[in-house]
């Protein structure tokens, strides 16, 4: 029995022994990122059955178990995805705030009040061309204004695209470390009876938390202890000891690249849903894109409004040339698909009308001549047919499909009342050139002298065009609040639109902060939950140490203490 004592007494001082280690590897790791609380978990021997009495055979270390919440953890998975998503969102949105300013008084807004006041100043007084030269300069700032912003969201666009690639090269080491280290997991709890890999197990939970800062993904663990990592949509990123890697995909419609499972090309679903590389999807894709078509639907209607009113004005000084500066192709109709004119597709059923002067500035014929269009039918080839038609008048066609319209010598001609959108698609006697931010500038005649700025228009019955009419001019100014729709999207005026851009920018700085401090504060309350749970308390763990070495030196006294009584009876013996 005194030996019996001494092995109950022996397998008390290894417990205590090994609770004493694990509260050691605790407090040594208490500011370890990622790190678990573990807890020996202490059990008594089997019993032996002596003299029909059970005794006690001592006690053992059955397992070293980490404190987790799984529903916690994964609830951090989801909030490091969201909060690292708006984080970027946010930081991409304030990167293009000098784009916008103010959001109450945008340059853009401002450039665009300046454009049609220019007009509003010459349509009070049609026969100074100092206000002419006004309005040129005030077109050129406002074409300056929206090819400036453009340029910036696009400067933006790309570095946020050259970034996708650096997440990308991040995710796929932390998708071989998640592969690696569960390899090394599996390695050392074959056979195991002690218990789990807990510190491989909290390196490969911290690494997952980390790559779901740049992805939304979601871990299984099966029974068999099977380790699986998807996104939250279900694409297999990592199983066991096998990672997939992510890789550009096809260009998309916006010129940039998708974000694949490499080997496969197939898209991560909803990529974009959280994670950095989803704020930098989001921000590539939906902000800076959305604010770079709003911009071009300004500019679009605006090129195109602008172009349907001067295109049928005239001034006192009438037109001996005028060449198209948008080309065709000459055969086909003029509204044909295959046609490049941006504006092409805006040809429809109509006419507009020639009015020839001689040399004293007498109409021939009075009210002009008709050139018909009909849409689908009538090609370029037919419009210098029906010019050559007009006396005084000759037209061709040149190379690059431009059209060309000339007087005979001594005479002139002026434009007016297209209700075909012919003069406006093709860019003849136009104010603008171009059809989108980018390719937008003012026509070659205004660049070169300001007088080409038309404020009046030739009488329809007489083709007189007088020296103070500003009909025009005020017609262009009347675009500033009039609703317009000539690229698919909802009529809508040069103000309001200029207004929606500046409100969708705010509104989406707005949200991306909100939802960012809302995530902030969450990971903070979720952290502060997982340390309640998982966290190392020192001063828990120094009560346990000092328990287990209670429980140690209690032990090793009974060690002493039967070997007093070993002595003893061996002195009776002697």
């Amino acid at each position: 029995m005194i030996f019996d004592s001494l092995n109950i007494a022996a397998s008390s001082l290894k417990a205590q022994q090994k609770a004493i280690d694990v509260v050691s590897h605790n407090i040594s790791n208490v500011n370890t990122p990622g790190y678990s609380r573990q807890v020996a978990h202490v059990v008594s021997e089997v019993p032996e059955k002596i003299a029909g009495l059970s005794l006690g055979r001592g006690v053992n270390v059955a397992s070293v178990q980490r404190i987790i919440d799984p529903i916690i953890g994964q609830a951090q998975l989801n909030n490091a995805s969201q909060l690292s998503f708006w984080t970027t969102v946010n930081g991409g949105l304030s990167s293009v705030e000098n784009v916008f300013g103010s959001l109450q008084s945008t340059g853009l807004a401002s450039a665009l009040d300046e454009f049609f006041l220019s007009w509003k100043q010459l349509a009070n007084n049609p026969q100074d061309n100092g206000q002419r030269v006004n309005v040129r300069a005030k077109s050129g700032t406002l074409i300056d204004n929206l090819a400036n912003m453009q340029q910036q969201l696009r400067d933006v666009q790309g570095n946020t695209d050259s970034n996708i690639d650096q997440s990308i090269t991040k995710a796929n080491q932390l998708l071989n470390n998640v592969a690696s280290l569960t390899v090394q997991i599996n390695n050392q709890e074959t056979g195991s009876t002690i218990g789990s890999a807990n510190d491989l197990r909290d390196q490969r939970d911290q690494t997952v938390r980390d790559l779901a800062k740049l992805l939304p993904v979601k871990s299984i663990t099966t029974g068999d202890g099977s380790f699986m990592l998807q996104t939250v949509n279900g694409d297999l990123l990592a199983q066991d000891g096998v990672a997939r890697q992510l890789a550009r995909g096809t260009t998309s419609g916006n010129a940039f690249s998708t974000v694949v499972i490499a080997g496969t090309g197939l898209p991560v679903v909803n990529a974009g849903q959280g994670g950095s590389l989803g704020g930098m999807l989001e921000l590539r894709d939906t902000k800076l894109a959305g604010y770079i078509t709003q911009l071009d639907s300004i500019s679009a209607n605006l090129i195109f409004s602008v172009n349907q009113v001067h295109g049928s004005s005239a001034n006192t000084a009438k037109l001996s040339t005028v060449t198209s500066e948008q080309s065709s192709s000459a055969a086909l109709a003029l509204d044909n698909a295959a046609q490049t004119a941006p504006f092409a597709n805006k040809i429809q059923t109509g006419s507009f009308k020639i009015h020839v002067y001689d040399a004293a500035g007498l109409a021939t014929p009075a009210g002009g001549t008709a050139i018909n269009i009909t849409a689908g039918a009538t090609s370029m080839n037919n419009v210098v047919t029906s010019l050559n038609a007009v006396a005084g008048i000759t037209a061709s066609v040149d190379a690059s499909g431009r059209l060309s319209i000339n007087a005979a010598a001594g005479q002139s001609f002026a434009l007016s009342g297209d209700n075909s959108n012919f003069l406006a698609a093709y860019e003849i006697n136009n104010f603008f050139s171009g059809g989108d931010t980018a390719s937008m500038r003012l026509s070659s005649a205004i660049q070169a002298s300001a007088t080409a700025i038309s404020t009046g228009v030739a009488d329809p019955a007489t083709s007189n065009v007088f020296a103070g009419d500003s009909s025009s001019a005020l017609a262009i100014l009347a675009l500033q609040n009039t609703a317009l729709s000539v690229d698919g999207t909802a009529s809508s005026s040069l103000f309001d639109r200029t207004t929606s851009l500046s409100t969708q920018y705010g509104s989406d700085v707005a949200v991306s902060l909100q939802q960012k401090s809302y995530r902030s504060v969450e990971a903070t309350s979720l952290e502060s939950q997982r340390q309640a749970v998982s966290g190392v308390n020192v001063d828990e763990e120094l009560i346990n140490m000092i328990k287990f070495q209670r429980a140690y030196q209690a032990s090793a006294k009974i060690i002493t203490t039967t070997n007093t009584m070993l002595d003893s009876l061996m002195g009776l013996i002697r």
